[in-house]
Parts: C-alpha cells; structure tokens; sequence
C-alpha cells in the first residue's frame, strides 16, 4: 500500500446520494414557496454545507437559509437519507483497504447525525475506523477541519502516508491545506474541470483506477 491512512468524503465518493439531498432541497423549497427552478442547479447541495448551497444556488438571506436547512432535514431524517446507493466496486475497495491493514476514516461536510445513520443503513461500517463530520448547527463545515480531526483520531503523523478521496473541489483544496495529497472522484458530482483547477494530485474516473492510484 501507498498509504497508511485513507479519508474519504462520502457524498459522491463512497455513495451516489443525489436522489435524497435533491428531494430534500425541493420539499424545503416548496415548504417555503421558493420555485425550483433549473433543476440541474441541485447537483450545487451535493458536498458544500447545505447552509451555502441554499445562499449560494437561490440567494437568500443566512436566516432563510436556517430555516430552509430545518425544512430539509424533517424530510431527509424521514426519507432522503435512505435514498441512496453505493458506487460499483466501493464495499470492495473498503474490504479490500481494511484487510491491507490501512486505517480508513469518514471526513465529510454531512452532519455526523446522518453519517450515523447512512453508513451502516449501506452496510459500511465495520469498514470505517472513524467517521467525522459536523453537529447539526454548524454553518461552518470546513474541510480542512474535518479532515486534521480524522487525521488526529487516525494517530496519522507521516503526511506523506496520507490521502484524501473526494469529488469536489472541498475535498481536494481541505487536504492541500492540511498538508496532504487528494485523489479528485470524476464519477461523484463534481467535474474534472473543477477537480483539475483545484489541484486534484490524481483523478479516478473510476473505482479500479482509485485502486490503482492507492496502491
């Protein structure tokens, strides 16, 4: 193995959970009397906070997107989290990593609340050493955070033994901040245009070339 310690997002990296976070923002949406819209604009809430997707996509006020984010978690708790499905070849790839002997961690801008729920509900968890992301009420969501607190939990010292696994351009610019190189994940949400312009040290357009590049 190349490296010791492995992070992955996991929106549009370990999982495809566009289905339940593109209801969820239209539930919230309708809750509140605000048109959807374009709907490709909705591929924008799948990585960023929720928080700055609602901002950033329809361009309301901080307070109106508090409570857009409330509306979208009363239907994602019910619904949306569960509709999801994991990449071809990831449950193998995380079997794979875990008897190589790599520590494997979760770092993602999804509150840690869902991830609880999400990662055994895909039958992933005995394969994630730590799984981190933000409390429910936290705007901030940086990924440079959250991946140094998996770092920290993982015991990983060596940098260079290291690497994040994501597919937007949080992902790649979270890891280049702490320190430690990024595979960019061409099949999740975000373009190769988006990966490349961020720095990406490697793109996987597919999951036999992330093991490739892991090893």
């Amino acid at each position: 193995m190349r490296f010791d310690y492995i992070i992955f997002d996991f929106d549009g990296t370990v999982a495809d959970t566009g289905m339940g976070v593109k209801n969820a923002v239209k539930y919230a949406l309708s809750e509140h009397g605000i048109p959807v819209g374009d709907e490709s604009k909705l591929d924008y809430f799948i990585g960023p906070p929720l928080y700055e997707g609602f901002e950033h996509v329809y361009g309301v006020s901080p307070e109106l997107a508090n409570s857009l984010v409330d509306s979208y978690r009363v239907y994602y708790a019910e619904k949306g989290v569960y509709e999801c499905s994991v990449y071809p070849g990831t449950m193998e790839l995380l079997k794979f990593l875990k008897q190589s002997g790599a520590k494997i961690a979760v770092a993602s801008s999804k509150p840690k609340h869902f991830l609880d729920v999400v990662v055994p509900y895909i039958g992933a968890s005995e394969y994630f050493d730590f799984i981190v992301g933000p409390e429910l009420k936290n705007h901030n969501s940086n990924k440079s955070v959250l991946i140094t607190k998996s770092m920290e939990l993982m015991g990983a010292e060596d940098k260079s033994k290291v690497i994040m696994l994501g597919d937007r351009k949080y992902d790649i610019e979270g890891a280049h901040e702490v320190g430690i190189q990024a595979v960019g994940i061409e099949y999740g949400y975000g373009t190769r245009e988006e990966l490349l312009s961020s720095g990406a040290d490697y793109i996987a357009t597919n999951v036999n070339e992330l093991k490739n590049i892991l090893l």
